[in-house]
């Protein structure tokens, strides 16, 4: 069965999620999104420029984890900043020995050791000036972020479309945006598509296909048509995807009706429960 995009359900989801809209995810990404609260430890441990360099290099090698995702960011956390309890990094080379370090000491990177490697030396010898701006400079992501996409993807010699290249955008944003920090940052990247968000555009029916898996193997289509939900509701797809990620399990791992049940539980940290009722019954509305 061809991927194809269901533009009247897009139109649907749009309306609905227009009700959200981007701040109310903004809370969610700090109160409950696991990513968020590992990556705000680690910038407390080694300061926020050098957070999103770490970051940066830890999304680009997460890949074939053997532990989800939540407790991979947790575990480059917790053992980057052990490692780096008497001072933060003098230079890039000292971030890189840690990722390097990290991947030999994470069960998370058991497979592909020496290819997460090679991919982090890459970045660090092709990309080092990107690097030593983040470190610097930060704020630089805010108006940048395209750039920083496509010059990673130009030095992995790899589509800028690619999940593992888009996700580096999320990961150094949540690095550098601080708990209350209601910036939008609306960039024309395409959402990373893993198993969470082939899901949501599966149960969502905003995409069709034979299942969810091959929403992963054939990724373009979500990626158009999450795009298009972006621009409809103001929302930026980095929370798109920060939304998706929080609740695009639930139709894959229980049934449709308890699936509901708990998208409705998570959106009622930060809207009415009625409300959170009604959304979740019209979001999700088939098992993956």
């Amino acid at each position: 069965m061809k991927v194809y995009i269901n533009e009247a359900r897009v139109d649907e989801v749009s309306e609905l999620l227009s009700t959200i809209g981007p701040y109310r995810i903004l809370e969610l990404e700090e109160k409950l999104d696991p990513q968020f609260k590992a990556l705000k430890k680690l910038s407390l441990a080694v300061g926020t420029g050098w957070a999103s360099v770490y970051a940066l290099l830890v999304s680009l090698i997460s890949y074939k984890l053997s532990m989800r995702g939540e407790e991979w960011w947790e575990c480059a956390a917790s053992l980057i900043s052990s490692r780096r309890k008497a001072r933060p990094p003098y230079g890039l080379n000292e971030v890189v020995d840690d990722v390097l370090w990290f991947i030999d000491n994470c069960r998370g990177s058991i497979l592909a050791r020496e290819a997460r490697k090679k991919r982090v030396q890459q970045v660090y010898i092709g990309s080092r000036k990107i690097l030593e701006v983040l470190a610097s400079n930060p704020e630089y992501f805010y108006s940048n972020a395209e750039t920083i996409v496509k010059t990673l993807a130009r030095t992995l010699g790899v589509e800028d479309w690619r999940k593992t290249v888009v996700f580096t955008a999320k990961m150094v944003y949540y690095a550098i945006r601080e708990p209350g920090d209601r910036r939008l940052v609306n960039i024309e990247i395409p959402i990373p598509v893993d198993t969470r968000v082939a899901c949501a555009s599966y149960s969502s029916m905003v995409v069709e296909a034979s299942n969810y898996m091959e929403i992963v193997r054939n990724p373009r289509a979500a990626q158009e048509a999450w795009s298009k939900i972006s621009k409809k509701t103001g929302i930026p797809v980095l929370n798109l995807d920060s939304l998706l990620w929080l609740t695009g399990w639930t139709p894959r791992d229980l049934s449709l009706e308890e699936a509901r049940r708990k998208v409705e539980d998570i959106l009622s940290n930060v809207m009415e429960r009625l409300v959170a009722r009604e959304i979740s019954q019209r979001l999700y509305v088939r098992r993956c």
